[in-house]
């Protein structure tokens, strides 16, 4: 969902732009992304077993509804009007896959550092200005529609970001330091922040409208006749999913966990999973087209997308979860670096 466009088609409109009315509109709404989430809790919990199951605080249902619950904060970030918030958020929820070749990129190509990605599209528009339409700050004020989107890089980030705070946590439960205890609270409470918003950004991956240039109906060449109805996003965000009945409690006993990712770098894997949210684009357009989409065919279709979402964040949440055990250094150097007060300098830094 592009706020900013929303917002300039209301203020033509002449109807006072608010919270409420972006919050109608944006990717899988709250249902649907506490579904991918707590269906990808029960795979991280698989994935560990009996012989090393998870720790209490994390798999108790007050822990569950939490993570659920924050998996929807970076669309409530879109009701606060703020240039600087959209600016960063914004493009976080989408990558339109077909407008990289704007910039000389593909899929595979797009270099996995955001800054360096950024740097690439910034010298491809210099060299070949004609090709790029200029921004227009005063319809775009938030900047958030220069670039073809950050999804796959929020996803990554947000990745390293829930490994190191899994690292915290059982750094903290290692020294087991009662004058730590409030430390400990609020590392655990990290925790269940980072994996509700790495759950966002994969749950947004998976809606394949999220992915296109055609995210709010077919736009350019239209051979097939698909729709222009701008509504179609939200139509699939959340309509869909009542018409289906499609839930938690429906979908439970058909989530198979089988997606697996580097835990080291999980980049390939998490384009590879943006593709197969992208294949899917022209499909469920057709579907949409035919009247299939709300009958018996297109139940399994968008299921299907909840249940890859809900499997790659379970792989996503166990290589976290893998790569965060403390090393005998990690200790030591967390004491060092946070203890009460430090006198002498750090290792090799001087006075």
């Amino acid at each position: 969902m592009r706020p900013s466009r929303v917002r300039l088609l209301l203020a033509i409109a002449g109807v006072y732009f608010s919270s409420s009315i972006v919050s109608s509109a944006l990717a899988w709404d709250a249902h649907g992304h506490r579904t991918i989430t707590r269906l990808a809790i029960d795979g991280f919990v698989a994935s560990a077993g009996a012989a090393a199951p998870l720790p209490d605080w994390l798999t108790t249902e007050s822990a569950r509804a939490q993570i659920a619950y924050q998996s929807s904060e970076a669309d409530r970030y879109r009701g606060t009007r703020s240039n600087y918030l959209g600016h960063e958020n914004n493009p976080d929820h989408f990558l339109d896959v077909e407008d990289l070749a704007t910039f000389g990129l593909t899929l595979s190509t797009m270099p996995p550092l955001r800054y360096q990605y950024v740097a690439a599209m910034a010298v491809a528009r210099h060299v070949h200005p004609d090709g790029h339409k200029p921004h227009n700050p005063r319809l775009n004020p938030t900047g958030d529609q220069e670039w073809p989107g950050f999804v796959a890089h929020a996803i990554a980030e947000h990745h390293a970001k829930l490994t190191s705070a899994f690292k915290s946590v059982r750094t903290l439960e290692t020294l087991n330091d009662p004058a730590r205890a409030h430390q400990l609270d609020m590392a655990r409470a990290n925790v269940l922040v980072h994996m509700g918003h790495l759950s966002h950004f994969v749950g947004d991956s998976a809606q394949p409208l999220h992915t296109t240039r055609h995210h709010h109906g077919w736009v350019g060449d239209n051979p097939n006749g698909y729709t222009t109805d701008r509504g179609i996003h939200a139509f699939i965000d959340g309509t869909i999913l009542t018409i289906h009945g499609l839930s938690y409690d429906s979908l439970k006993e058909e989530a198979r966990f089988e997606t697996k990712v580097d835990a080291g770098d999980p980049w390939r894997d998490i384009l590879s999973y943006i593709q197969r949210s992208h294949d899917l684009v022209e499909p469920l357009y057709m579907l949409h087209k035919s009247g299939q989409l709300t009958q018996d065919p297109g139940k399994p279709f968008i299921a299907e997308r909840l249940l890859d979402a809900s499997s790659m964040l379970a792989a996503l949440y166990t290589s976290a979860w893998n790569a965060s055990t403390p090393t005998d250094k990690d200790v030591k150097d967390f004491v060092f670096y946070d203890s009460p007060a430090k006198a002498q300098p750090a290792p090799g830094m001087g006075k």
